[in-house]
């Protein structure tokens, strides 16, 4: 049986690494990448982390699973992929950037410390590399405020803030944040990955390589304020923030090419599921994602797909959640292989743009000059439908409320 690890570069947008036509200088990602399948149009199904990896490891839609907060357990009707693979006999193992926020209530992602501690995760690779596992890494260090070195959660506030408030400063210091994200991206591939590739044993190891969401720069009207971090990601729906790099190597190495059409994170629950053997997971009615093992392994084209991303309000203004849906998830967006839908339900705000003649996201056309696209607006007002409000545990919800005054986001 194969072992499989899951890296997550917070952040990391689509076009970032320099095997995605990105400026940074990524040789050790490149190389990687030269040994994969490299999918080129990869749309994650949330805009900020938590409900991001949730559908990622579970295959089901974020506002299915009603997951908007770090505190929430995940709902026990799907299957993740952590629970399959330990059920199959796998080691399962995950570093996350800071133990008491990604995972807090997910004993089955099996917790066994901070990504921001290299020396441990390299330690844990090494005691275990001779048997079959399961490692997921939440790699922190390409989020904002793109410094590599472990901090506090009031030393990284303080030191976000002051990297947003040089963002509102002009377009000048925009160049400048983006040079210091770009160098984020070279350490991730060149001083941080290289350790890691060192002690993985990747003749008998699945590698990927993903995002939970991209990043923009408070480029467009609607974040130029550049408020909070949130700003930068996870109060928008365009692409910057919801395309992500998806990049899977094969035990060995084998170069199955560039996928061009649509796929989605929420897919890749089924396709590790199949390509390491664990269960009929890609077959179950409850998912939304399929599996894109054919594409891996015989080069076969995905299916016509896709993808549902949606927006939850935000959690610093917001400690207690709503009761209903449709108060939680404020605006879902539609992409196709040609079109983009963004939908807010609460004001039934629409932007419909044509990603073939504006890729950038900025011409809204006006709903009725597209009368025959009216399905993609009937296809996300029945997601609101299917959507839900999951599980919050009181003592939780206290704790994170004296976190967040503790911070200095709440009086």
């Amino acid at each position: 049986m194969t072992s499989a690890v899951i890296i997550v570069a917070d952040s990391l947008r689509h076009d970032a690494l320099g095997c995605m036509g990105g400026e940074a200088q990524t040789p050790t990602v490149d190389r990687m990448a030269s040994e994969s399948t490299i999918f080129e149009r990869t749309v994650s199904a949330a805009p900020w982390t938590v409900p991001s990896i949730a559908s990622m490891m579970t295959g089901v839609y974020s506002h299915r699973l009603g997951l908007a907060k770090w505190e929430q357990p995940w709902p026990g009707e799907y299957r993740s992929l952590f629970a399959s693979a330990a059920q199959a006999g796998l080691r399962v193992a995950s570093f996350v950037f800071d133990t008491a926020h990604l995972f807090r209530r997910v004993s089955e992602a099996g917790v066994a410390g901070s990504s921001q501690d290299t020396d441990s995760l390299i330690r844990w690779l090494e005691e275990h590399r001779n048997e079959p596992f399961l490692l997921f890494i939440h790699y922190w260090w390409t989020h904002i405020p793109y410094v590599d070195k472990p901090m506090t959660m009031s030393a990284w506030k303080q030191t976000s803030d002051r990297v947003l408030e040089v963002l509102r400063s002009g377009d000048a210091a925009r160049k400048g944040v983006q040079a210091l994200y770009r160098r984020a991206v070279e350490r991730f591939s060149e001083v941080w990955l290289p350790r890691v590739f060192d002690v993985l044993d990747m003749d008998s190891t699945w590698t990927v390589l993903t995002s939970d969401h991209g990043e923009s720069w408070g480029e467009r009207g609607e974040t130029s304020k550049l408020a909070d971090v949130f700003d930068l990601h996870g109060n928008t729906l365009y692409d910057e923030v919801l395309r992500v790099p998806l990049i899977i190597r094969p035990p060995g190495g084998s170069r199955s090419g560039r996928i061009p059409q649509l796929v989605r994170t929420v897919d890749l629950a089924p396709t590790m599921s199949d390509l390491m053997g664990l269960d009929e997971a890609s077959r179950r009615p409850s998912l939304d994602g399929v599996s894109l093992a054919d594409c891996i392994q015989k080069g076969a084209h995905p299916p016509e797909l896709d993808a549902v991303s949606v927006m939850n309000r935000d959690f610093v203004d917001l400690p207690d959640l709503p009761a209903s849906p449709d108060e939680l998830w404020n605006a879902f967006a539609l992409t196709t292989r040609r079109y983009k839908y963004i939908w807010r339900p609460q004001t039934d705000t629409r932007q419909l743009f044509d990603l073939d003649v504006d890729p950038g996201e900025t011409q809204n056309i006006p709903a009725q000059e597209l009368p025959d696209l009216e399905s993609g607006w009937r296809r996300l007002t029945g997601e609101l439908a299917r959507a839900k409000v999951g599980e919050v545990m009181p003592k939780d919800v206290e704790k994170t409320r004296q976190r967040l005054r503790n911070l200095g986001y709440l009086e």
